[in-house]
């Protein structure tokens, strides 16, 4: 324990001297790691954000949890909204309470909400049977519309809460994360399911339940001014009905996790519960995994560090490595939006460097033929410290020995100063 406090101890002051070498205020405060344990947390529990009708015509009071740091002393802390997993029919936003304090520790504000569950099941059977195949994109749609409203909420009480309106994160699990892309790339009219119109009654032995028309995408929660856009999302094991919503260059970030042949919600291209069996695949749509999303992805293109995707080789509807991808995916967030210039020493143009592996492993190439035998280069890793310099040699930087994580490289030839970032896996 003596040892802790010692590290926490120096972590504060790490973050107080690097704030002020930099001589500047920053809404995020960037000479903050996001993933190290460094502050105490506070919670409201329960804040309630709407009511909506649920697919039995009945109605939920929407409600989320929100942890936040004390003492960090952000006025716009980056945001992530967490989604609960449970097939659209369980689960409760208190499962992603720890995840949501551990983020709160590390400078991050973090609300884990509630949204609609439930869809009709088969004439014998309650869900994960369904009625129809009209079902799961009825209730895919119905949590949309609520995420959207939380996240316009929560926009909406930015003052109150010291938090960002522009750096606002998703991460959601099995049904969360198909919750959370659909909720970031569902921006059209269009892209609205057929399933969502007014359709036919659902019959259960005698009682018939009408299926109304679900209104737009973005529902009419919290219509308060604010839009629902985030700058990324987080899917762990998660789907789309249609991988064409994934379109365009102005988009979410996307961090993926999956595992080739999850049985529940198929990296590639199935029903869910394809590897169940049981009857239970058979009155659902066929969904698009994170591995045909890779796919869609990798041809349309991403920006560079907007895009990571990590493929695990298993048959677990479940994350193998908690610890590690929860890293990796915070070091991702961190660098969508801290500015490299809070992060070393001489402000430059940021970006300016094209680097080959992004993420590396052993070395990094700077696609650059500019790039000669007396180019010097320094690193910087994710708190502004340099880790190691040297001149490149043919613009290849051995990059083995150094820890995961988010780096800064500075090269230098003369006058010709020039940065860009790269993820060390």
């Amino acid at each position: 324990m003596a040892m802790e406090g010692h590290y926490l101890w120096r972590m504060r002051n790490a973050a107080i001297l690097l704030t002020a070498l930099t001589g500047h205020l920053y809404a995020q405060d960037c000479s903050l790691p996001y993933n190290q344990p460094l502050f105490d947390t506070q919670v409201e529990q329960g804040i309630w954000y709407g009511n909506a009708t649920r697919y039995d015509g009945g109605t939920d009071s929407l409600r989320f949890n929100l942890y936040k740091p004390v003492g960090d002393g952000q006025t716009e802390r980056p945001i992530v909204v967490a989604i609960h997993g449970g097939g659209f029919t369980e689960g409760h936003r208190n499962d992603l309470n720890g995840y949501c304090n551990t983020l709160a520790s590390m400078g991050w504000a973090c609300a884990t909400i509630s949204y609609r569950l439930g869809f009709h099941g088969s004439w014998l059977f309650a869900p994960p049977y369904a009625n129809d195949v009209y079902e799961l994109p009825r209730a895919i749609h119905r949590a949309q519309q609520d995420a959207k409203g939380a996240v316009r909420f929560l926009k909406g009480r930015h003052e109150q809460d010291s938090t960002s309106t522009s750096v606002v994160f998703l991460t959601g699990y099995s049904a969360g994360a198909i919750t959370a892309l659909h909720t970031a790339y569902t921006d059209q009219e269009s892209e609205r399911p057929a399933a969502a119109a007014a359709i036919g009654d659902v019959q259960h032995f005698l009682n018939l339940y009408p299926r109304p028309d679900l209104g737009d995408i973005d529902g009419d929660l919290n219509q308060n001014g604010f839009d629902a856009t985030v700058l990324g999302v987080n899917n762990m094991y998660g789907a789309v009905l249609d991988t064409s919503m994934v379109d365009g260059t102005d988009r979410p970030a996307l961090f993926s996790y999956h595992q080739t042949d999850d049985p529940v919600v198929p990296c590639w291209v199935n029903r869910p519960y394809w590897g169940i069996g049981l009857g239970i695949p058979d009155a659902h749509p066929y969904l698009f995994g994170s591995c045909a999303i890779d796919t869609r992805v990798q041809h349309i293109g991403a920006p560079p560090g907007h895009y990571q995707f990590q493929l695990h080789q298993g048959n677990a509807h479940e994350v193998h490595d908690p610890a590690g991808v929860m890293q990796a995916s915070l070091a991702w967030m961190r660098g969508l939006f801290c500015d490299v210039q809070t992060r070393i020493p001489d402000n430059g143009p940021p970006g300016s460097l094209h680097l080959h592996p992004n993420p590396a492993t052993t070395v990094v190439q700077v696609l650059d033929p500019a790039m000669g035998e007396r180019t010097r280069y320094e690193l910087y890793n994710a708190l502004g410290a340099r880790v190691t310099d040297g001149t490149m040699k043919n613009g290849r930087i051995a990059v083995a020995e150094l820890a995961p994580g988010s780096y800064v490289l500075r090269t230098s030839a003369g006058k010709d100063v020039r940065y860009g970032r790269f993820m060390k896996e």
